[in-house]
């Protein structure tokens, strides 16, 4: 073998240069990845665990599986100035004798509507990881329907939901009064039929598209805003207590807005929109004599 020239030799050894950098390099990033810092996985269904309401019958199993004929859990989401316990304690226990895995959180209600969305998402994906399932029905009342809708419109949540279902809950022309009535809390100033938040839930429409919308509410209810829903009849059903059952308003105060989470044909709205595809079917009639559930 003859000898090397220079300009040889000069690449042979540039060569080596080059691979001894490229192992240099590997070597490094083997030994960054063995010692950098593993990002801790955010384990939801335990912060949905310490979002669950407390002292309620029937609800927050999360060992809880959805049945065939129940695909859905169902997501309770109280109002202002209460919490899942108060809300909810006929309901929870009715719907789950239904065949529901039931669900309930206490958020705080006094903050931006858009800070209680995100609360609830985390909730929402703590129940979807904990029973298997792929979306949740939300059940709301009051303002634990507009939460709903800001979490759905806001946090890219609709993905997540089947249905909504909301019980006197102010979706629009709201009034003043209702405003001043709740107080100076974040929240209150969003309760503006003109907020950003407001325009933003309900421009250029109130729907998220494969989302099936229950509104239901009482006569009364409507002095303070209006809790109908606009959508296409396929996919909103509105419905007013007294329409159904103009007996319910003859006694003012018998049955109000802090009282119709526990009325049993309110309740039976609920249960025939969850067994139902889509919202409300428009030709049930719900039995306007019913006292127990």
């Amino acid at each position: 073998m003859g000898q090397l020239r220079p300009g040889q030799i000069v690449v042979i050894v540039l060569c080596a240069v080059a691979g001894l950098a490229v192992l240099t390099f590997a070597a490094d990033t083997l030994l960054n990845r063995e010692t950098a810092p593993a990002v801790p996985k955010v384990d939801m269904v335990a912060q949905a665990r310490r979002m669950a309401s407390d002292g309620l019958e029937d609800a927050n199993d999360f060992g809880c599986r959805p049945r065939d004929g129940s695909p859905y859990p169902v997501i309770l989401v109280h109002g202002a100035r209460s919490n899942g316990a108060v809300t909810w304690p006929m309901a929870a226990p009715y719907l789950s004798k239904q065949g529901y895995c039931v669900f309930a959180l206490d958020y705080g209600w006094s903050n931006s509507i858009r800070d209680s969305a995100q609360v609830l998402g985390i909730f929402v994906e703590g129940v979807l990881q904990a029973t298997g399932a792929r979306k949740a029905a939300i059940v709301g009342h009051s303002l634990g329907g507009l939460v709903p809708r800001a979490y759905m419109r806001l946090e890219g949540g609709a993905g997540k939901v089947s249905e909504l279902i909301t019980l006197g809950a102010p979706h629009q022309e709201l009034t003043g009064e209702l405003r001043e009535n709740c107080g100076r809390e974040t929240v209150c100033d969003e309760l503006r039929s003109d907020s950003p938040l407001m325009r933003e839930l309900n421009d250029p429409s109130m729907v998220e598209e494969g989302v099936g919308y229950t509104a239901l509410g009482l006569k009364a209810e409507q002095e303070a805003a209006s809790t109908f829903v606009d959508g296409p009849k396929e996919q909103v059903t509105n419905r007013m207590l007294q329409d159904d059952c103009p007996l319910k308003g003859l006694v003012e105060g018998v049955i109000g807005h802090n009282l119709e989470t526990l009325d049993p044909v309110m309740l039976s709205y609920v249960n025939k929109a969850l067994e139902s595809p889509g919202p409300l079917p428009g030709g049930y009639r719900p039995d306007c004599f019913a006292l127990i559930l």
